[in-house]
């Protein structure tokens, strides 16, 4: 299954899911079309996340006995996440926004200044804590691990409405407020990342990727609705992702060239990275549609422009 040559439609697949990162912190659809919002913004762009990780986890599994490969992609990121964590601190201290040190610590060693860039935060600390076990092979047991995480971050996120009114709303409230991080971070850091290793791993191979994928869409706008149409606190973490994620991932497998962007794969990063600048310019326009069409064109522009000035800075 594993392929030498560049996975084109990852790469693809990647700058898209980064614009569906764009749509969600936007709220894209919320003042404009309820069944919309629920259905892509709440439900099919959630499928951003646990790509990203899975596919992170299959590129460092090639990666993972070679101590040199796997310290200089993990130093990569933690390059580029600093950079832009310094960038947040000098714009926060420009606006007078002048936090405690100890806030600007906890945010930069958590979900980063702006809060949202905990997905990378809980990819380098992961990929730091399990490489050893990882190589082990102990990848199965992690997954198992990850699985009751992500249970338990499911059920005070996604599924939260179902203890409104209970005793045990106040302890969900008190497991949030404790866990807001890692809980997002590893509930599903840990598992799909240790997916993308096993899959690596173990050259899975499914004929029946597609059909499953498209049952699993399925199910995942009819349960994106259920906890949307009840309340949910929030939509990281549906069961009906896990399958979802995997499928597509196996699929994708085997169509590595069915569209190819130049340096898509480097633009997805940076859009994510740069995206929350562009919000709050887009907010200059009156609907959330609009706003991300605006602040979409803006991050995708912003990354192609990093992304070509690194080259000519190489190639120099």
């Amino acid at each position: 299954m594993e392929t030498k040559q560049r996975n084109h439609t990852i790469d693809v697949l990647k700058l898209i899911f980064s614009l569906c990162i764009i749509g969600i912190h936007l709220n894209l659809f919320k003042d404009s079309s309820t069944p919309a919002y629920w259905t892509i913004t709440q439900s099919l762009f959630r499928i951003g996340v646990p790509f990203y990780f899975i596919t992170s986890g299959y590129y460092f599994a090639s990666k993972l006995h070679d101590d040199t490969r796997s310290n200089a992609w993990l130093m990569r990121l933690l390059k580029i996440y600093l950079v832009f964590e310094a960038i947040d601190i000098g714009l926060n201290l420009a606006v007078g926004n002048r936090l405690p040190i100890g806030i600007i610590l906890l945010r930069v060693c958590t979900t980063g200044m702006n809060r949202i860039y905990w997905y990378l935060v809980s990819l380098l600390v992961t990929c730091a804590l399990c490489r050893p076990l990882w190589k082990r092979g102990h990848t199965g047991i992690l997954i198992g691990i990850g699985f009751l995480l992500y249970l338990l971050t499911m059920t005070y996120d996604s599924y939260s409405w179902l203890f409104a009114g209970t005793v045990f709303e106040q302890i969900g409230a008190w497991h949030t407020s404790i866990w807001s991080w890692p809980q997002a971070g590893f509930g599903e850091s840990v598992l799909f990342l240790s997916l993308g290793i096993w899959l690596h791993q173990k050259h899975i191979q499914s004929a029946h990727a597609g059909m499953i994928l498209f049952c699993s869409m399925v199910f995942l706008l009819m349960e994106g609705w259920l906890c949307q149409s009840h309340g949910a606190a929030d939509a990281n973490c549906y069961l009906s992702l896990i399958p979802v994620s995997i499928c597509l991932f196996l699929w994708i497998l085997d169509h590595p060239h069915i569209c190819r962007i130049p340096h898509a794969g480097d633009m997805s990063l940076y859009v994510y990275m740069i995206h929350t600048y562009f919000n709050y310019v887009s907010y200059i326009a009156p609907v959330s549609p609009l706003r991300f069409l605006l602040s979409a064109s803006l991050s995708l522009l912003a990354s192609a422009l990093i992304v070509r000035i690194r080259s000519m800075n190489k190639s120099a």
